[in-house]
């Protein structure tokens, strides 16, 4: 599981920032908080912030570092890294981009990260933390230069030298058949990005799952059902001339002039349907893979084209420990303000990104915030209210 993710100088963000899904010492859905290798983790987290403040950027810094690190294979040694710098001052276009993030895999705690420019990688790092002991360096990197550790990394040793300055040696070691690397990448691969705005990326995924069979189809029609979208069901089929085309048609009751059933007609979902549910139809099988699979789930704009209510069944789908059993977790930006209740989230999952007077984002959490007395937000106050009256910051300024 995610423990927290630290980055710098990408896009909007000059200035080192942390979201963290620790969880803090409070009180409320204390039920939804997930044990993992010592750690108490939330299963969700929820960005809000004015258009443009940077809250979308909070959620490519994560999908970044995961890219760089999985496409490092693909490089040749003259290749170019995707490096995107903050760029509205006069040093940091030339300054490294530094992402860092800790995690729980296979009953430790990883601590992996890297400085890197577009055309070279300046410093890598990897430490683990088992129960009960101190964190280990398995290996530190600066420039060329490699400290790798012959008991706990082993699987590094002797391969320095067959690094160029532009590959991980993550990545590296691990297409040379190192078992600890490919764990990691692979949990890297673990995290999936989606756009709420446009579903048609996925929206093939999740109804090959139906007409496949596979593992979560059932799951998805069940979701659906509960959801109430208008529909009695869904009919799924493939073109015979094209296994990768799927349609797909919601199946509606027809009534007499009495209001009784009298039979069922179908409809093509891509024409007849609204956007909402054909956007619940397309993320539905997102969703499932990640509780079934204990994947991080990353979706910007969640909420466009759902109801309210569609938002918080989503939610309560990570946050209910009987169905993500698999530590699941959820990070997302909206501009859905209905989920500012205690009800639904915790304190510590709430952030929030404003730019300064430079245009620099930052980001902080409603747990960490302090009014100008010093004073903590109270879990009796209704936050909701309290954000739309620029209580904690993070809204847009009209003239």
């Amino acid at each position: 599981m995610l423990v927290n993710f630290t980055f710098k100088n990408f896009r909007s963000f000059r200035d080192e920032m942390t979201l963290s899904m620790e969880a803090a010492s409070i009180q409320e859905l204390s039920g939804a908080v997930v044990k993992s290798c010592d750690e108490e983790l939330l299963p969700v987290a929820v960005m809000y912030g004015a258009n443009s403040s940077g809250k979308s950027n909070v959620l490519k810094a994560l999908k970044a570092m995961r890219d760089v690190l999985l496409n490092s294979v693909k490089l040749n040694p003259k290749d170019k890294l995707d490096a995107e710098p903050f760029c509205l001052d006069l040093t940091s276009a030339e300054e490294p981009t530094s992402f860092e993030i800790q995690f729980t895999l296979t009953g430790s705690k990883f601590r992996y990260g890297f400085d890197y420019t577009a055309n070279e990688i300046l410093a890598e790092w990897l430490y683990e933390k088992r129960v009960g002991e101190r964190e280990f360096e398995l290996f530190l990197r600066s420039g060329n230069e490699f400290k790798i550790s012959k008991t706990r990394f082993a699987e590094g040793n002797g391969k320095q030298d067959a690094t160029p300055s532009n590959r991980l040696f993550v990545s590296l070691v691990a297409q040379l058949n190192g078992k600890l690397s490919q764990s990691i990448l692979d949990w890297f691969s673990s995290i999936e990005y989606i756009s709420g705005m446009d579903g048609k990326e996925y929206a093939g995924k999740t109804l090959r799952t139906i007409v496949y069979k596979e593992s979560g189809g059932d799951d998805i029609m069940n979701l659906l059902s509960q959801t109430q979208l208008g529909f009695d069901a869904l009919e799924v089929s493939m073109k015979i001339e094209d296994e990768n085309s799927v349609d797909s048609k919601t199946i509606h009751r027809i009534y007499n002039s009495d209001g009784n059933v009298v039979g069922t007609s179908k409809f093509p979902t891509d024409k007849m349907e609204s956007e909402g549910t054909k956007k619940m139809i397309e993320i539905a099988g997102p969703l499932v893979d990640a509780i079934l699979s204990g994947k991080i789930l990353v979706v910007d704009e969640l909420d466009a084209k759902l109801h309210p209510f569609l938002t918080r069944k989503i939610i309560g789908l990570f946050m209910d420990s009987g169905i993500n059993r698999n530590g699941a977790q959820l990070i997302f930006a909206t501009h859905d303000t209905n989920l500012l209740n205690l009800q639904y989230l915790r304190r510590d999952q709430i952030w929030f990104t404003e730019k300064d007077k430079t245009d620099s984002t930052e980001l902080y959490s409603l747990v960490e915030f302090r009014d100008d007395a010093g004073n903590k937000v109270r879990n009796d106050r209704n936050i909701e209210k309290d954000y739309i009256n620029g209580r904690y910051g993070a809204i847009p300024f009209m003239s």
